[in-house]
């Protein structure tokens, strides 16, 4: 019953940290020109109010694998059972798109995508319910047959508590990359040359760069690396995996988009 609990708690916790991290990138991924011009004509607003917009595709998006995710965690946690506790976590997230169902339906109201927006939900509902339950059954079975009984992934179960924050702060940097990399596929996908091929890779890259530290953070915490070294040792190195990695990922994104609209340019 108490793992239950907590992975009910930590499947929403991480949701509403992982979501955030998807809305947060919604105006510069999709409305960076929009933005852009707005600022340029002296227009002052917070970029948080922007919200999903008019993006109903991108938020179904986000929800389904925001719910894959945190259901993986969950069904971890959980051991037994993994799908059907994951499926029950999910309940707050189907409150959240009944509600905006009839807002949108019922509510006397004039939004961008209000129809796009009244459709997802009604898909979304049995979508993430069947996504939460199989994730969660995946991440139970992970749990049991690849990591030890007193870890939840390979990591000791208090780390989850604190992992969530830099996680969040890489996550933003990963859907922003990861949704400029599939933009990028949809501008190219004719073209079948080596340049096209370059231009995909050097999107990608950044990717990389994100994803290389948790890696790294991960190996420390699971004990696959460093394991005969103090514990202060073991956090020490984690803040300066997680925070130089941040940085160091940060710097080669920067890189590779100014390379890359470099290329662009010149190329098409």
């Amino acid at each position: 019953m108490a793992r239950a609990f907590w992975a009910f708690v930590t499947f929403n916790i991480y949701s509403l940290f992982l979501i955030s991290a998807f809305q947060e990138n919604t105006s510069h991924l999709f409305d960076a020109k929009v933005v852009s011009e707005m600022r340029a004509a002296g227009e002052i607003f917070d970029i948080r109010e922007w919200g999903w917009k008019d993006h109903y595709i991108w938020r179904l998006f986000s929800g389904v694998v925001v719910t894959a995710i945190a259901a993986f965690l969950a069904g971890a946690i959980a051991k037994d059972k993994g799908g059907k506790t994951a499926a029950i976590a999910n309940f707050p997230s189907i409150f959240v798109w009944a509600g905006t169902f009839y807002v949108m339906a019922f509510g006397k109201i004039d939004v961008e995508g209000q129809t796009g927006f009244l459709v997802v939900s009604l898909v979304a509902i049995p979508l993430t319910t069947w996504v939460a339950y199989q994730c969660g059954n995946m991440g139970s079975e992970t749990q049991a047959s690849d990591f030890g009984a007193g870890t939840v992934l390979g990591i000791r179960p208090f780390h989850w508590a604190w992992i969530v924050f830099p996680l969040y702060l890489y996550s933003l940097g990963i859907v922003y990359v990861g949704a400029k990399f599939l933009a990028l596929q949809f501008m190219t996908w004719r073209d079948m040359s080596v340049m096209g091929a370059f231009i995909s890779l050097l999107a990608l890259i950044p990717v990389f760069a994100w994803v290389a530290p948790l890696n790294l953070a991960h190996k420390i915490l699971s004990g696959e690396s460093m394991s005969d070294k103090a514990p202060f040792v073991k956090a020490f190195a984690n803040t300066g995996i997680l925070i130089g990695g941040a940085l160091v990922a940060m710097a080669i994104q920067i890189a590779c988009f100014w390379l890359l609209q470099k290329v662009i340019s010149w190329w098409y």
